[in-house]
């Protein structure tokens, strides 16, 4: 007769075998037809909405910061949906004391204009504003952009700014999320922010103070 003491490591063996076994196979049973899974239903919901995004590129006199900030974009994963850009240049200031070198701004707006005109978009249209008097950084997100309809969204960037590659599936997942999700929608959701935060409306009075 064996010994006990050597059935005791093919039994531990034949344990652990079957625990393996049905590792692979779940105890619930599948999903139906009728009940898809989320990964199912978030792709579904991913090509629902008819909305459209508008990026608005606010700049001025910086030609190396405008060049990463569009190149960034142009690198960004679109997904084949049509996205168009919107360039605003604001006017370099003319001084009443004659302070300022015209032909070397003149110049420096010249080249600003030859590169984004220049700029190959082919994920939508392109568009060029350039301003013909200052109006400063202020004036120029107010006035970057009115909604067309509810499903018009826009996305400022200012062009000392470089996005990840991935920012734009990140504001899309967001819209999907807390848009057109009606058990997720906010009212007085508005907007979202992809750097840190420095502005607090509460203290809106003192920052324009200083």
């Amino acid at each position: 007769m064996t010994p006990k003491k050597n059935f005791i490591p093919l039994l531990l063996l034949l344990s652990l075998s079957a625990l393996f076994v049905f590792s692979l196979y779940p105890s619930s049973p599948p999903l139906s037809q009728s009940s898809p899974n989320f990964t199912t239903v978030y792709i579904q919901n991913l090509n629902s909405p008819n909305f459209t995004l508008i990026i608005k590129v606010l700049t001025f006199d910086r030609l190396a910061s405008l060049s990463r900030c569009l190149h960034s974009l142009s690198n960004a994963h679109y997904d084949n949906n049509k996205v168009n850009l919107h360039i605003f240049i604001d006017h370099f200031k003319v001084l009443e004391n004659g302070s300022v070198n015209l032909d070397e701004k003149l110049n420096e707006s010249r080249r600003i204009l030859n590169f984004v005109d220049g700029f190959s978009w082919k994920y939508g249209e392109k568009l060029v504003h350039y301003r013909t008097s200052n109006v400063g950084l202020q004036a120029q997100w107010l006035e970057a952009w009115w909604p067309s309809s509810d499903d018009e969204f826009a996305f400022v960037v200012e062009d000392d700014l470089e996005v990840s590659p991935l920012y734009y599936r990140f504001l899309r997942g967001l819209i999907l999320n807390y848009y057109y999700n009606a058990s997720n929608f906010r009212p007085w959701i508005y907007g979202a922010s992809l750097q840190r935060p420095r502005f607090v409306p509460e203290r809106a009075a003192d920052i324009l103070k200083k």
